[in-house]
């Protein structure tokens, strides 16, 4: 007898496997399936052999029952968890986030409060927000040398500010 195997998973995807099974092995299996069911029968349960094609089918049905059952809870409970992990990540950025953004606004409002206002807005501009010189200057219409030279000054002052000078 010829058994026709399907694999989801191999060298080619659904390939497909023909064995040879010679007819004695299959009197045996025969035989011990029927010895088997007669065994866990009830004694007015009437027990008759099955075809070697029915007892495959019925071991196939078994195994694929068993995989989706076990996939199913895998993919169920793995789904779950994903979205609790999700969550807590998106729960955990948008904290920094805000926490990031807090600082932000306390560093700004120091400044504010030590510097002038263009020197202030020059600073958290170029050395905070990572604004080039050359785009800052052509934002406030003037040249990028006459804004490196006021980021320098500026620069001392709040060294000195700082250091407590």
């Amino acid at each position: 007898m010829k058994v026709t195997m399907k694999y989801d998973q191999g060298v080619k995807k659904e390939e497909v496997v023909i064995l040879e099974i010679p007819e004695k092995e299959l009197e045996k299996m025969v035989e011990i399936d029927y010895h088997h069911r007669l065994a866990s029968a009830s004694s007015a349960e009437m027990v008759l052999k099955r075809t070697p094609g029915e007892i495959i089918e019925e071991w196939n049905r078994q195994e694929y029952n068993a995989w989706r059952r076990h996939h199913r809870y895998i993919e169920r409970y793995a789904t779950i968890f994903e979205k609790e992990i999700q969550k807590a990540f998106a729960d955990n950025i948008q904290e920094k986030e805000h926490q990031r953004q807090d600082d932000y606004d306390d560093v700004c409002q120091q400044i504010h409060q030590i510097l002038k206002p263009e020197q202030a807005d020059m600073i958290i501009a170029i050395c905070i927000d990572g604004m080039s010189v050359k785009d800052y200057a052509s934002k406030i219409g003037d040249k990028p040398n006459n804004v490196t030279q006021r980021l320098k000054r500026v620069k001392r002052v709040l060294r000195e500010i700082l250091s407590g000078k």
